[in-house]
């Protein structure tokens, strides 16, 4: 365990795959629910969302191999990461997000800060490189 209790491995999946709370919530309803096939429209009546959010949430996690689509019209999706590693994070993500849901929260909407920290800090060591400062 680590910052806030999240262990190593879902804060390195939450780093590479999560990068909003909606997708997040996509990726454990089609977890949860593994049995059947999710249209766009399904996943936007389950979690309240727009048919546009769903459809984006669902492609890009689809290019992220968490899922997989029939390739139909409208496509249909289910939860099938295509590695064991993910599927292991995916089920610690879950277990630590029913548990430390404001943890897990809190770390996503952590990341964009970081970022802008990075480029801030960029210009810190550039004037210092620069022998300004």
């Amino acid at each position: 365990m680590s910052d806030a209790g999240i262990p190593q491995r879902v804060q390195r999946f939450i780093s590479t795959h999560i990068d909003s709370l909606e997708k997040l919530e996509v990726l454990l309803l089609l977890r949860a629910r593994a049995d059947r096939e999710w249209t766009a429209s399904a996943v936007s009546l389950e979690l309240r969302i727009t048919d546009a959010s769903a459809t984006s949430r669902l492609e890009d996690l689809t290019n992220r191999r968490m899922l997989v689509s029939d390739g139909a019209s409208p496509p249909s999706y289910r939860y099938s990461p295509e590695s064991s590693e993910d599927v292991q994070a995916v089920t610690e993500l879950a277990a630590v997000y029913g548990a430390k849901r404001v943890s897990v929260i809190s770390f996503i909407f952590s990341r964009p800060l970081d970022k802008v920290r990075g480029f801030a800090e960029a210009f810190i060591l550039k004037k210092d490189k620069d022998g300004d400062g």
